[in-house]
This record gives structure tokens, C-alpha cells and sequence, in this order.
């Protein structure tokens, strides 16, 4: 068993209250609805709903961008703004396209990963890139002095 699939696990053995984190990745073109889009698909294929959510985690330098800021406030979940180096970890689907422009193997399944061990890997739209992780009990709960912070500081990037 690798790094990234240790402690995979079915979806109905996780507790109901909100444990998943959403990795995502994306691109200049993305929409808050190919975001949702996507995200909404990820978690019915893991037989879960937008009220798993705990939070939606990416780039530092991608965090606040308009349509990540939107389907954070439309989900009610914070963005968790990671740096580089914290996405620099074994993934599954590695991209050679992130590797050219970011020098990462990945940002949404290294998101993901970053609060535990993946349930969904990597999916794919135009414009977006979604993995879904259980999130680790050293994360859990994520505070609402978190939440506040990180919609405190992405609120400013607009609609």
C-alpha cells in the first residue's frame, strides 16, 4: 500500500458530521459552478453530500480566486490556503502539466492528502480538478475561528 491510498476507506464507516476535505485545483477560466459541479459528483460517487464538507483546500496562490471564494461561501466552508510545500507529496495521478507550471506533482489529490488519507482520487473537468480526503482526527473539528480566518481573508477577492 502507498503513502497516498493508506487508510482508505469506505464512506459509510466515516461519522456524519462534516469530516471531508474537497483538494481542488484550477485553473484561471474556472467557474464556481464547475467547481460544484465537480465537487458534487466526487462526493455522490463516495455516497456522501455537500454536508460531509469541512472545508475546501488548495495553492496558497490560487485560494483567492473568485470562483474557489464563491463555492466556499455557497458550501458554507472555509478555504484552507496550503504552501507549496505542503503539497509536495506522493499522489496517485501525478500531472505533468502541474509539474511544468507549479514544479508539484499535483495540487487538488496533494490538498486532499494534506488533512488525510484520500477517499476520492483525482477528478477531472475543463477547468477544475477535485479529490476528496477524510479528514484526519489532528485536523478534526476544524475550528470556527479557522473558518472565520480563511473567508476573512479570501473575502477580498471578490464575487
Amino acid at each position: 500500500m502507498s503513502d497516498y491510498s493508506a487508510g482508505l476507506s469506505p464512506a459509510a464507516q466515516l461519522p456524519i458530521s462534516p469530516h471531508i476535505v474537497a483538494g481542488i485545483g484550477l485553473r484561471r477560466a474556472a467557474s464556481r459552478d464547475e467547481i460544484l459541479a465537480l465537487l458534487a459528483a466526487a462526493l455522490a460517487e463516495t455516497g456522501l453530500d455537500r454536508g460531509h464538507l469541512a472545508a475546501l483546500a488548495t495553492l496558497d496562490g490560487k485560494a483567492a480566486h473568485p470562483a474557489i471564494v464563491s463555492a466556499a461561501r455557497w458550501l458554507d466552508v472555509p478555504v484552507l490556503a496550503l504552501p507549496p510545500s505542503a503539497l509536495r507529496r506522493p499522489v496517485p495521478n501525478p500531472s505533468a502539466l502541474v509539474a511544468r507550471h507549479l514544479g508539484l506533482h499535483s495540487v487538488a489529490e496533494a490538498a486532499a492528502a494534506s488533512f488525510g488519507p484520500l477517499l476520492a482520487e483525482k477528478r477531472r473537468s475543463a477547468n477544475v480538478t477535485c479529490a476528496l480526503s477524510r479528514l484526519a482526527s489532528a485536523y478534526a473539528p476544524i475550528s470556527r475561528a479557522a473558518s472565520a480566518l480563511s473567508t476573512l481573508s479570501t473575502s477580498r477577492a471578490g464575487p
